[in-house]
């Protein structure tokens, strides 16, 4: 999982910024997820089923993440959009926090085991674990947020570009400063109707803490792009081998507004489709 999350590009500065979750918001992550741990612990579960989705000390995990999430939700949508839509975006938040909590489980339950293939000591244990929560409740989480946030936002633009049919182009334009990552300066000023498959598939955010954007303009003021250079282009742009030969940055080739979606159809943490099935029930 760390591959999908560990960007050193400029445009995010190393990850060097952090979202500010309030100390509230930071105690209640860290209560729930050392009461999954200490549930973990006490009931020996070396290994994770389905099932324990429905446990209330688990739930209770998938909440507090689900409740940051939907905050960026929120704070992303800058135009109004449809009730179906914001439904789907909610259920979607839910079904990625709850998939999230499962990967957390899955480690939780990969560390009870020592190298001697015996349960470790609760101390040992909940020091081990301890780095998990560090994870994925501090760094990826921040990155989620984030991701949330430019989520909601873009497709709620989208809502109002679709209402314009192909009265306008769309341009793609980075934030165009020396932060910006190599891929994505490559696709500064592409402009194309937006009917082009070119924005079913690399409509901001094409990253984690990407800062690019698509703006509306009048197609008499600037040339439209060629259509097949600027697909490659953005395969490209959304190509990084990680381990195994695998394009980890393959995940963000979506269109959130067209999709109905907040995080991408195609993320790590929504691979398993009986997870998913589970939780969207």
């Amino acid at each position: 999982m760390h591959e999908y999350y560990n960007c050193t590009c400029p445009d995010c500065g190393g990850h060097t910024e952090r979202v500010a979750l309030s100390a509230t918001e930071k105690g209640k992550l860290l209560k729930a997820f050392n009461k999954v741990a200490r549930w973990t612990f006490d009931n020996k579960k070396t290994s994770i089923t389905l099932d324990d989705l429905d446990n209330k000390t688990v739930k209770g995990l998938i909440n507090e993440i689900n409740s940051v999430l939907q905050d960026a939700l929120q704070a992303g949508i800058t135009y109004e959009i449809p009730e179906a839509m914001l439904q789907h975006f909610n259920k979607n938040i839910y079904v990625f926090s709850g998939a999230k909590t499962y990967t957390e489980l899955r480690e939780l339950s990969d560390l009870l085991i020592d190298d001697k293939g015996e349960i470790k000591s609760f101390s040992k244990f909940f020091k081990d674990v301890r780095q998990v929560h560090n994870d994925y409740n501090k760094a990826y989480l921040e990155s989620e947020y984030i991701f949330a946030q430019q989520s909601a936002q873009m497709a709620s633009k989208w809502v109002e570009f679709e209402q314009d049919g192909d009265e306008y182009n769309l341009q793609y334009r980075t934030a165009n400063d020396s932060r910006v990552r190599y891929e994505h300066a490559v696709l500064h000023d592409i402009t194309l109707p937006p009917s082009d498959p070119f924005w079913a598939k690399f409509f901001p955010p094409n990253g984690w803490r990407c800062r690019c954007n698509a703006v509306q303009v009048r197609k008499s003021r600037y040339p439209q792009s060629d259509s097949t250079t600027a697909n490659d282009l953005g395969n490209k742009a959304t190509y990084t081998v990680g381990a195994g030969g695998v394009n980890t940055s393959e995940m963000f080739r979506f269109n959130p507004g067209k999709q109905n979606v907040i995080f991408p159809p195609h993320h790590p943490y929504l691979k398993d489709k009986e997870v998913t099935k589970m939780l969207n029930e």
